[in-house]
């Protein structure tokens, strides 16, 4: 399974599953409290603080954007909620697979990925009549 990164995530829009509390500059004030379904906003970048914790830097409105006057939203585990999540993890495995291809070629990946089924099905082919063979005796 692919692994998600909070770059692949910037750009999308996130969402509260919870009750999360957004945070003003200061990280010390709460600048607004989003309530589960509500939409935060759209993901513009992110940062990881002193201890390791991962905030998203998310502008409300374009006056926020212009002033230069964003929120940042703690990643909590369940609180949030990014619907776009299966379409960046199609593109991520995808981006995978085409790395792999050009990696090792068309014909080597696709013989990597599908020899063994290939081997399965010619020792079948090969076997299956002596053991209906035997079977019939």
């Amino acid at each position: 399974m692919a692994t998600v990164t909070a770059d692949k995530v910037v750009n999308h829009d996130l969402y509260a599953k919870g009750n999360v509390s957004a945070l003003d500059w200061t990280f010390k004030n709460i600048a607004r409290t989003f309530s589960a379904g509500e939409r935060i906003g759209n993901i513009y970048s992110y940062f990881v603080d002193s201890k390791g914790q991962l905030y998203w830097l998310i502008y409300l409105s374009r006056a926020d954007y212009d002033n230069q006057n964003p929120i940042y939203v703690l990643q909590e585990t369940g609180k949030l909620d990014v619907p776009d999540l299966p379409n960046i993890l199609q593109k991520i495995a995808d981006e995978q697979k085409a790395a792999a291809i050009e990696k090792s070629g068309v014909v080597g990946y696709y013989l990597q990925t599908y020899l063994p089924y290939i081997v399965g099905a010619v020792v079948i082919a090969i076997a299956l009549p002596s053991i209906v063979k035997s079977i019939k005796k």
